[in-house]
Protein backbone atom coordinates (compact mmCIF):
# COMPACT_ATOMS: atom_id res chain seq x y z
CA UNK A 1 0.00 0.00 0.00
CA UNK A 2 1.58 3.65 -0.40
CA UNK A 3 1.44 6.16 1.88
CA UNK A 4 -1.44 8.02 0.44
CA UNK A 5 -3.57 4.40 0.74
CA UNK A 6 -1.92 4.64 4.04
CA UNK A 7 -2.51 7.61 5.30
CA UNK A 8 -6.88 7.69 3.81
CA UNK A 9 -7.06 5.44 6.94
CA UNK A 10 -7.28 6.80 10.87
CA UNK A 11 -6.23 4.29 11.78
CA UNK A 12 -4.49 1.33 10.50
CA UNK A 13 -3.63 -2.11 12.36
CA UNK A 14 -0.58 -3.94 12.04
CA UNK A 15 -1.23 -7.28 10.70
CA UNK A 16 1.10 -9.20 8.73
CA UNK A 17 -0.85 -8.20 5.38
CA UNK A 18 0.56 -4.34 6.05
CA UNK A 19 3.57 -5.79 7.60
CA UNK A 20 4.17 -7.54 4.30
CA UNK A 21 3.56 -4.58 2.86
CA UNK A 22 6.40 -2.66 4.23
CA UNK A 23 8.89 -5.26 4.02
CA UNK A 24 8.35 -5.38 0.45
CA UNK A 25 8.81 -1.77 0.21
CA UNK A 26 12.27 -1.65 1.79
CA UNK A 27 13.41 -4.84 0.11
CA UNK A 28 13.02 -2.55 -2.94
CA UNK A 29 14.08 0.55 -1.91
CA UNK A 30 16.93 0.32 0.55
CA UNK A 31 19.95 0.54 -0.70
CA UNK A 32 21.26 -2.73 0.66
CA UNK A 33 19.41 -4.47 -0.98
CA UNK A 34 19.53 -2.84 -4.34
CA UNK A 35 23.67 -3.62 -3.83
CA UNK A 36 22.50 -7.28 -3.18
CA UNK A 37 20.73 -7.24 -6.41
CA UNK A 38 23.77 -5.87 -8.43
CA UNK A 39 25.70 -8.29 -7.01
CA UNK A 40 23.99 -10.82 -8.23
CA UNK A 41 23.95 -9.22 -11.63
CA UNK A 42 27.28 -9.57 -11.59
CA UNK A 43 28.19 -13.18 -10.50
CA UNK A 44 25.55 -13.73 -13.18
CA UNK A 45 27.84 -12.31 -16.23
CA UNK A 46 30.67 -14.17 -14.60
CA UNK A 47 29.02 -16.99 -15.64
CA UNK A 48 28.60 -16.01 -18.95
CA UNK A 49 32.71 -15.21 -18.56
CA UNK A 50 34.12 -18.04 -18.33
CA UNK A 51 35.60 -19.34 -21.60
CA UNK A 52 36.05 -22.82 -22.83
CA UNK A 53 38.82 -21.37 -25.68
CA UNK A 54 42.04 -19.19 -24.44
CA UNK A 55 42.68 -16.53 -26.73
CA UNK A 56 45.00 -17.70 -30.14
CA UNK A 57 48.67 -16.34 -30.31
CA UNK A 58 49.42 -14.64 -33.60
CA UNK A 59 53.11 -14.38 -34.17
CA UNK A 60 55.06 -12.37 -37.02
CA UNK A 61 58.45 -12.47 -37.90
CA UNK A 62 61.48 -11.53 -40.52
CA UNK A 63 64.70 -12.85 -41.61
CA UNK A 64 67.63 -10.43 -42.00
CA UNK A 65 69.92 -12.11 -44.12
CA UNK A 66 71.26 -11.67 -47.57
CA UNK A 67 68.95 -11.73 -50.42
CA UNK A 68 69.56 -15.20 -51.68
CA UNK A 69 68.94 -16.79 -48.11
CA UNK A 70 65.85 -14.73 -47.92
CA UNK A 71 64.60 -15.88 -51.37
CA UNK A 72 65.32 -19.06 -50.75
CA UNK A 73 63.88 -19.69 -47.25
CA UNK A 74 61.64 -16.45 -47.08
CA UNK A 75 62.08 -13.83 -44.87
CA UNK A 76 58.54 -12.89 -43.72
CA UNK A 77 57.23 -15.59 -40.90
CA UNK A 78 53.70 -15.54 -39.67
CA UNK A 79 52.72 -18.17 -37.11
CA UNK A 80 49.00 -19.18 -35.19
CA UNK A 81 48.91 -20.64 -31.54
CA UNK A 82 46.25 -22.27 -30.15
CA UNK A 83 45.57 -23.71 -26.69
CA UNK A 84 43.72 -26.68 -26.12
CA UNK A 85 41.05 -26.98 -23.37
CA UNK A 86 42.15 -29.56 -20.40
CA UNK A 87 39.64 -31.91 -20.59
CA UNK A 88 36.70 -31.21 -17.56
CA UNK A 89 38.87 -27.88 -16.46
CA UNK A 90 36.10 -25.65 -18.65
CA UNK A 91 32.86 -27.90 -16.72
CA UNK A 92 34.40 -27.30 -13.70
CA UNK A 93 35.31 -23.50 -13.71
CA UNK A 94 31.46 -23.06 -14.83
CA UNK A 95 30.18 -25.16 -11.90
CA UNK A 96 32.17 -22.95 -9.69
CA UNK A 97 30.70 -19.43 -11.65
CA UNK A 98 27.16 -21.24 -11.35
CA UNK A 99 27.62 -21.93 -7.39
CA UNK A 100 29.10 -18.58 -7.09
CA UNK A 101 26.02 -16.81 -8.78
CA UNK A 102 23.37 -18.94 -6.66
CA UNK A 103 25.30 -18.19 -3.60
CA UNK A 104 24.77 -14.21 -4.45
CA UNK A 105 20.99 -14.63 -5.29
CA UNK A 106 21.09 -16.18 -1.88
CA UNK A 107 22.96 -13.50 -0.49
CA UNK A 108 20.62 -10.84 -2.75
CA UNK A 109 17.71 -12.58 -0.51
CA UNK A 110 19.24 -12.14 2.77
CA UNK A 111 19.91 -8.49 2.38
CA UNK A 112 16.34 -7.97 1.20
CA UNK A 113 14.90 -9.90 4.17
CA UNK A 114 16.81 -7.99 6.37
CA UNK A 115 15.92 -4.42 4.89
CA UNK A 116 12.50 -5.83 5.22
CA UNK A 117 12.86 -6.95 8.83
CA UNK A 118 14.33 -3.22 9.74
CA UNK A 119 11.40 -1.94 8.47
CA UNK A 120 8.95 -3.86 10.22
CA UNK A 121 10.72 -3.86 13.62
CA UNK A 122 10.12 -0.21 13.14
CA UNK A 123 6.69 0.01 12.36
CA UNK A 124 6.17 -2.44 15.43
CA UNK A 125 7.94 0.48 17.34
CA UNK A 126 5.83 3.28 15.94
CA UNK A 127 2.28 0.81 16.87
CA UNK A 128 3.83 0.69 20.51
CA UNK A 129 4.15 4.24 20.68
CA UNK A 130 0.59 4.87 19.30
CA UNK A 131 -0.42 2.72 21.81
CA UNK A 132 1.52 3.73 24.48
CA UNK A 133 0.03 7.57 23.67
CA UNK A 134 -3.80 6.18 23.64
CA UNK A 135 -3.39 4.32 27.17
CA UNK A 136 -1.76 7.80 28.46
CA UNK A 137 -4.63 9.80 26.87
CA UNK A 138 -6.85 7.53 28.68
CA UNK A 139 -5.48 7.96 31.78
CA UNK A 140 -5.59 11.64 31.37
CA UNK A 141 -9.18 11.82 31.24
CA UNK A 142 -9.98 9.63 33.84
CA UNK A 143 -7.47 11.67 35.95
CA UNK A 144 -9.11 14.92 35.06
CA UNK A 145 -12.72 13.39 36.32
CA UNK A 146 -10.66 12.58 39.63
CA UNK A 147 -9.47 16.11 39.26
CA UNK A 148 -13.04 17.59 39.54
CA UNK A 149 -14.36 15.01 41.40
CA UNK A 150 -11.66 16.14 44.22
CA UNK A 151 -12.58 19.75 44.17
CA UNK A 152 -16.34 19.00 44.36
CA UNK A 153 -15.30 17.04 47.37
CA UNK A 154 -13.13 19.66 48.77
CA UNK A 155 -15.86 22.11 48.21
CA UNK A 156 -17.83 20.02 51.18
CA UNK A 157 -17.67 21.26 54.78
CA UNK A 158 -15.49 18.46 56.12
CA UNK A 159 -13.19 18.42 52.49
CA UNK A 160 -9.89 19.18 52.18
CA UNK A 161 -8.12 21.02 49.20
CA UNK A 162 -5.22 18.43 49.83
CA UNK A 163 -6.39 15.38 47.74
CA UNK A 164 -7.21 18.44 44.51
CA UNK A 165 -3.96 19.37 44.96
CA UNK A 166 -2.11 16.08 44.48
CA UNK A 167 -4.71 14.69 41.76
CA UNK A 168 -3.80 18.09 39.86
CA UNK A 169 0.07 17.37 40.55
CA UNK A 170 -0.31 13.64 38.76
CA UNK A 171 -2.43 15.03 36.03
CA UNK A 172 0.60 17.34 35.73
CA UNK A 173 2.73 14.43 35.60
CA UNK A 174 0.93 12.40 32.80
CA UNK A 175 0.37 15.58 30.35
CA UNK A 176 4.15 15.65 30.46
CA UNK A 177 4.46 11.92 29.82
CA UNK A 178 2.09 12.07 27.23
CA UNK A 179 4.13 14.88 25.80
CA UNK A 180 7.60 13.35 25.67
CA UNK A 181 5.60 10.04 24.17
CA UNK A 182 4.24 11.95 21.52
CA UNK A 183 7.90 12.74 20.74
CA UNK A 184 8.92 9.72 20.70
CA UNK A 185 6.64 8.62 18.35
CA UNK A 186 7.36 11.48 15.72
CA UNK A 187 10.73 9.79 16.31
CA UNK A 188 9.96 6.40 15.54
CA UNK A 189 7.62 7.58 12.44
CA UNK A 190 11.03 9.26 11.01
CA UNK A 191 13.08 6.29 11.54
CA UNK A 192 10.71 3.98 9.94
CA UNK A 193 10.50 6.61 6.82
CA UNK A 194 14.37 6.44 6.49
CA UNK A 195 14.16 2.45 6.14
CA UNK A 196 11.36 2.72 3.79
CA UNK A 197 13.52 5.78 1.56
CA UNK A 198 10.52 8.02 2.04
CA UNK A 199 10.98 11.48 3.24
CA UNK A 200 11.75 12.06 6.68
CA UNK A 201 8.80 14.05 7.16
CA UNK A 202 5.90 11.82 5.69
CA UNK A 203 3.08 11.38 8.17
CA UNK A 204 1.79 8.23 9.31
CA UNK A 205 -1.27 7.14 10.77
CA UNK A 206 -2.18 5.86 14.23
CA UNK A 207 -0.72 2.25 13.61
CA UNK A 208 -2.69 -0.20 15.95
CA UNK A 209 -0.99 -3.50 17.49
CA UNK A 210 -3.04 -6.98 16.59
CA UNK A 211 -5.89 -7.08 19.75
CA UNK A 212 -4.48 -10.42 20.36
CA UNK A 213 -1.16 -12.56 20.25
CA UNK A 214 -0.90 -13.98 16.42
CA UNK A 215 0.10 -17.58 16.33
CA UNK A 216 3.20 -18.71 17.01
CA UNK A 217 5.38 -21.57 14.54
CA UNK A 218 6.18 -25.24 15.85
CA UNK A 219 9.72 -23.99 16.50
CA UNK A 220 10.85 -28.26 15.19
CA UNK A 221 8.85 -27.53 12.23
CA UNK A 222 10.93 -23.98 11.57
CA UNK A 223 13.98 -25.88 12.08
CA UNK A 224 13.53 -28.57 9.76
CA UNK A 225 13.20 -25.79 7.07
CA UNK A 226 16.24 -24.02 7.39
CA UNK A 227 18.23 -25.56 5.13
CA UNK A 228 15.83 -24.85 2.55
CA UNK A 229 14.91 -21.52 3.42
CA UNK A 230 17.41 -19.71 5.78
CA UNK A 231 19.78 -17.59 2.68
CA UNK A 232 22.82 -18.24 4.61
CA UNK A 233 22.69 -21.20 4.78
CA UNK A 234 21.78 -21.91 0.94
CA UNK A 235 24.55 -19.08 0.10
CA UNK A 236 26.91 -21.56 2.07
CA UNK A 237 25.65 -24.47 0.16
CA UNK A 238 26.36 -23.16 -2.41
CA UNK A 239 30.33 -21.91 -1.84
CA UNK A 240 30.27 -25.58 -0.94
CA UNK A 241 29.73 -26.43 -4.13
CA UNK A 242 31.81 -23.07 -5.22
CA UNK A 243 34.82 -25.40 -3.24
CA UNK A 244 33.86 -29.08 -4.69
CA UNK A 245 34.70 -27.69 -8.22
CA UNK A 246 37.45 -25.84 -7.55
CA UNK A 247 38.79 -29.83 -6.18
CA UNK A 248 38.15 -30.56 -9.60
CA UNK A 249 39.62 -27.59 -11.08
CA UNK A 250 42.97 -28.28 -9.16
CA UNK A 251 42.83 -32.33 -10.33
CA UNK A 252 42.60 -30.83 -14.06
CA UNK A 253 45.85 -28.43 -13.63
CA UNK A 254 47.96 -31.59 -13.57
CA UNK A 255 46.82 -32.60 -16.83
CA UNK A 256 49.59 -31.27 -19.72
CA UNK A 257 49.40 -28.18 -21.51
CA UNK A 258 48.77 -28.75 -25.24
CA UNK A 259 48.77 -26.43 -27.96
CA UNK A 260 48.93 -26.70 -31.56
CA UNK A 261 50.37 -23.85 -33.91
CA UNK A 262 51.08 -23.58 -37.71
CA UNK A 263 53.94 -21.40 -38.95
CA UNK A 264 54.18 -20.20 -42.39
CA UNK A 265 57.24 -18.94 -44.44
CA UNK A 266 56.86 -16.43 -47.33
CA UNK A 267 59.62 -14.53 -49.65
CA UNK A 268 58.68 -10.85 -49.76
CA UNK A 269 58.83 -10.60 -53.59
CA UNK A 270 55.59 -12.62 -53.16
CA UNK A 271 56.30 -16.48 -53.26
CA UNK A 272 55.82 -18.74 -50.53
CA UNK A 273 57.83 -21.08 -49.15
CA UNK A 274 56.48 -23.92 -46.55
CA UNK A 275 54.38 -24.56 -43.44
CA UNK A 276 54.95 -26.50 -40.44
CA UNK A 277 52.09 -27.34 -38.17
CA UNK A 278 53.38 -28.51 -34.50
CA UNK A 279 52.31 -29.63 -30.94
CA UNK A 280 52.96 -28.08 -27.98
CA UNK A 281 52.82 -30.36 -24.72
CA UNK A 282 53.77 -29.20 -21.20
CA UNK A 283 55.41 -31.78 -18.67
CA UNK A 284 53.82 -31.34 -15.16
CA UNK A 285 55.02 -34.54 -13.86
CA UNK A 286 58.37 -32.15 -12.88
CA UNK A 287 55.89 -30.38 -10.41
CA UNK A 288 53.61 -33.04 -9.30
CA UNK A 289 54.29 -32.21 -5.73
CA UNK A 290 53.09 -28.71 -6.30
CA UNK A 291 49.82 -30.42 -7.98
CA UNK A 292 49.40 -32.74 -5.43
CA UNK A 293 49.35 -30.14 -2.17
CA UNK A 294 47.12 -27.77 -4.56
CA UNK A 295 44.76 -30.64 -4.91
CA UNK A 296 45.35 -31.79 -0.85
CA UNK A 297 44.51 -28.14 -0.12
CA UNK A 298 41.53 -27.73 -2.77
CA UNK A 299 39.83 -31.18 -0.88
CA UNK A 300 40.02 -29.28 2.42
CA UNK A 301 38.84 -25.98 1.85
CA UNK A 302 35.88 -28.52 0.31
CA UNK A 303 35.24 -30.60 3.34
CA UNK A 304 35.64 -27.16 5.76
CA UNK A 305 33.20 -25.48 3.69
CA UNK A 306 30.54 -28.68 3.63
CA UNK A 307 31.48 -28.56 7.95
CA UNK A 308 30.44 -24.91 8.42
CA UNK A 309 27.35 -25.36 6.39
CA UNK A 310 26.59 -27.29 9.89
CA UNK A 311 27.87 -25.07 11.80
CA UNK A 312 25.57 -22.40 10.55
CA UNK A 313 22.58 -24.54 10.32
CA UNK A 314 22.98 -25.36 14.40
CA UNK A 315 23.74 -21.72 14.86
CA UNK A 316 20.12 -20.48 12.69
CA UNK A 317 18.76 -23.22 14.82
CA UNK A 318 19.98 -21.85 17.97
CA UNK A 319 18.38 -18.34 16.88
CA UNK A 320 14.96 -20.01 15.95
CA UNK A 321 14.47 -21.80 18.85
CA UNK A 322 15.28 -18.52 20.90
CA UNK A 323 12.77 -16.53 18.87
CA UNK A 324 10.07 -19.10 19.21
CA UNK A 325 10.30 -19.35 22.61
CA UNK A 326 10.04 -15.66 23.41
CA UNK A 327 7.58 -15.40 20.95
CA UNK A 328 5.35 -18.27 22.43
CA UNK A 329 6.17 -16.54 26.07
CA UNK A 330 5.01 -13.13 25.14
CA UNK A 331 1.89 -14.47 23.37
CA UNK A 332 1.10 -16.88 26.86
CA UNK A 333 1.97 -13.69 29.15
CA UNK A 334 -0.38 -11.14 26.92
CA UNK A 335 -2.96 -13.32 27.06
CA UNK A 336 -2.65 -13.68 30.90
CA UNK A 337 -2.16 -9.87 31.46
CA UNK A 338 -5.42 -9.26 29.08
CA UNK A 339 -7.53 -12.00 31.19
CA UNK A 340 -7.42 -12.93 35.03
CA UNK A 341 -4.38 -10.40 35.47
CA UNK A 342 -6.68 -7.35 33.55
CA UNK A 343 -9.94 -8.31 35.51
CA UNK A 344 -8.52 -8.77 38.92
CA UNK A 345 -6.57 -5.15 38.70
CA UNK A 346 -9.80 -3.58 36.88
CA UNK A 347 -12.16 -4.54 39.74
CA UNK A 348 -9.66 -3.64 42.12
CA UNK A 349 -9.25 -0.27 40.88
CA UNK A 350 -13.20 0.53 40.55
CA UNK A 351 -13.26 -0.38 43.83
CA UNK A 352 -10.98 1.92 45.65
CA UNK A 353 -12.04 4.70 43.55
CA UNK A 354 -15.42 4.26 44.97
CA UNK A 355 -13.81 3.72 48.54
CA UNK A 356 -12.22 7.20 47.70
CA UNK A 357 -15.28 9.01 46.80
CA UNK A 358 -17.48 8.12 49.72
CA UNK A 359 -14.19 8.80 51.80
CA UNK A 360 -13.64 5.50 52.69
CA UNK A 361 -9.55 4.34 51.03
CA UNK A 362 -6.90 7.05 50.82
CA UNK A 363 -5.84 8.73 47.94
CA UNK A 364 -2.57 7.19 47.56
CA UNK A 365 -4.51 3.75 47.11
CA UNK A 366 -6.53 4.83 44.95
CA UNK A 367 -3.73 6.51 42.79
CA UNK A 368 -1.58 2.79 43.29
CA UNK A 369 -4.96 1.16 41.90
CA UNK A 370 -4.81 3.40 38.57
CA UNK A 371 -1.27 2.65 38.23
CA UNK A 372 -1.29 -0.61 38.97
CA UNK A 373 -3.86 -0.98 35.58
CA UNK A 374 -2.41 1.27 33.80
CA UNK A 375 0.87 -0.80 33.96
CA UNK A 376 -0.74 -3.94 33.01
CA UNK A 377 -2.54 -2.28 30.32
CA UNK A 378 1.01 -0.92 28.72
CA UNK A 379 2.61 -4.54 29.85
CA UNK A 380 0.12 -6.38 27.35
CA UNK A 381 0.51 -4.25 24.64
CA UNK A 382 4.67 -4.00 25.20
CA UNK A 383 4.14 -8.09 25.09
CA UNK A 384 2.16 -8.27 22.19
CA UNK A 385 5.07 -6.27 20.42
CA UNK A 386 7.74 -8.15 21.49
CA UNK A 387 5.91 -11.03 19.91
CA UNK A 388 5.58 -9.71 17.32
CA UNK A 389 9.26 -8.47 17.20
CA UNK A 390 10.48 -12.51 17.86
CA UNK A 391 7.82 -13.54 15.29
CA UNK A 392 9.57 -10.93 12.74
CA UNK A 393 12.96 -12.50 13.79
CA UNK A 394 11.20 -15.95 12.53
CA UNK A 395 10.48 -14.51 9.58
CA UNK A 396 14.36 -13.65 8.63
CA UNK A 397 15.18 -16.72 9.77
CA UNK A 398 13.06 -18.78 8.11
CA UNK A 399 11.34 -17.15 5.48
CA UNK A 400 7.76 -18.51 4.78
CA UNK A 401 6.99 -20.35 1.18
Amino acid sequence: MCAVGLLAQASQTLDESLLSRLRAEASRTHPSAEAGKQRAAASGQDVRAVRLWDDPMVGLGFMAADTLMRADQGDLLFGVEQKLPKPGMFDAQRRKAEAMHRAEVENSRGSALAAGAAAARNAIELALADESITLQQTQITWLSAMVENARQMAAGPMGSSMDALRMETELAKEQQMLDAARRSREGFARKLNLTLGRPLDTPWPELKLPATPPPVPVALAEIARIAHANPKVRAMQEMAGAAGAESRMADRERLPEVSVGIDTRTFSGGDWRSTMVGVKMSLPWFNEGSYQARISAARNRELAAGRDVETMRREVAAMVLSAATDAANAAAQARAYAGEVHDKAQQTAKTIEAAWISSKAPLTDMLDASRTLFAIHLEERRLIAMEQAALEELHTLVPPR
